[in-house]
């Protein structure tokens, strides 16, 4: 009876321990810790914020535990190319996933082609320029205008290198450049910043006369009773928000080859190299959940973004075929080390 008992033990410990690890390799997000990184070291940006939302809300679709990690671009791209492909960690991060590495502030091997783009969550049209409250210009051709009139000024423009603001400057100076003569253009100078809080302090120090950021985390300093040291103005918008009026690149006659310059920041998830396509069929499932999720769509909209669904396969295409279309601008642009302020 006693090896009876034994060998119905050391069965039932058999297919116990079987079970275990079925469940242990068995391929989804449920139950996981999930790292989400982001490309950007401030917790006021859209970056972080639609990173968040988006985070919390993908939390409850997955059944998985998710925490945004604000690392910044260089360690989020090391971070989503070293990582195991086992979906515990992702990135959600906009267009300078692929333009810092177009700009050569990245190497090569972050490129597109060497991770898994996942589904796209939403867009961001509110990537804006900014000036004090003060400024004698209120858009950006009334900037060209200013310059125009006195010959002796110059302004300084903080951008981060090799992101979206390094894309629009690039897009506007050569503008400029076609518009009023490189005689203006010239009068046109850069000042490398990083994050939202860095060039809003560039700003307020008098080190820039115009930033570039994101709409909804320069909005409070631009609002009646903020001290008139800190108050701000846009100057110009990439793309339309609904409800705000504030002028576009498009509105202001700004054109890139021609056509009127119009971009929104994607945001998209990616993952590690390798990354099993349940894992990803998973992504697009929930993502698209969140998006037609009223509730998440007005978290979004509260922000100035908009919740925008996209399967990963479309989103690959889509991704791929944005980055292509601006090469040539990239190209072309003259280097920013040329244009800084030394």
């Amino acid at each position: 009876m006693k090896k009876v008992l034994s060998l119905v033990l050391i069965m039932v410990l058999g297919i116990t321990s079987l079970v275990g690890c079925a469940k242990k390799d068995e391929v989804g997000f449920e139950g996981k810790r999930v790292r989400v990184v982001i490309g950007s070291t401030s917790t006021t940006g859209d970056s972080y914020m639609i990173a968040d939302v988006a985070s919390r809300y993908l939390a409850k679709e997955l059944k998985s535990n998710n925490k945004v990690d604000a690392i910044g671009a260089g360690p989020a791209l090391d971070a989503i190319s070293t990582a195991k492909a086992d979906g515990s960690t992702i990135m959600i991060f906009h267009d300078m996933t692929y333009l810092g590495i177009s700009f050569g502030a990245f190497e090569q091997k972050y490129a597109l082609e060497n991770m898994v783009i996942g589904p796209r969550i939403g867009t961001n049209p509110g990537a804006c320029f900014a000036a004090s409250a003060d400024a004698p210009y209120n858009d950006m051709v009334e900037l060209c205008e200013y310059l125009v009139e006195n010959p002796t000024e110059s302004v300084r423009v903080a951008v981060e290198a090799g992101g979206v603001s390094h894309i629009a400057f690039i897009s506007y100076y050569e503008w400029v450049i076609a518009t009023y003569g490189q005689e203006v253009a010239d009068r046109i100078d850069v000042v490398v910043g990083g994050s939202t809080a860095e060039k809003s302090q560039m700003l307020w120090d008098g080190n820039a006369d115009i930033i570039f950021a994101d709409y909804s985390s320069l909005k409070q300093y631009t609002e009646e009773g903020i001290d008139a040291q800190l108050k701000m103005k846009f100057v110009a918008i990439l793309d339309e928000i609904e409800g705000v009026d504030v002028p576009t690149f498009a509105e202001q006659g700004v054109t890139l080859n021609g056509e009127p310059f119009v971009f929104s920041k994607d945001f998209i998830v990616y993952l590690p190299k390798g990354t099993p396509q349940e894992l990803v069929d998973e992504l697009d499932v929930a993502v698209k959940a969140i998006c037609e999720d009223q509730a998440f769509i007005d978290d979004m909209a509260k922000l100035t973004y908009q919740a925008a669904y996209m399967p990963s396969a479309e989103a690959k295409t889509y991704i791929i075929a944005k980055r292509d279309s601006l090469d040539a601008l990239i190209k072309s642009a003259p280097s920013l080390d040329d244009l800084t302020v030394q």
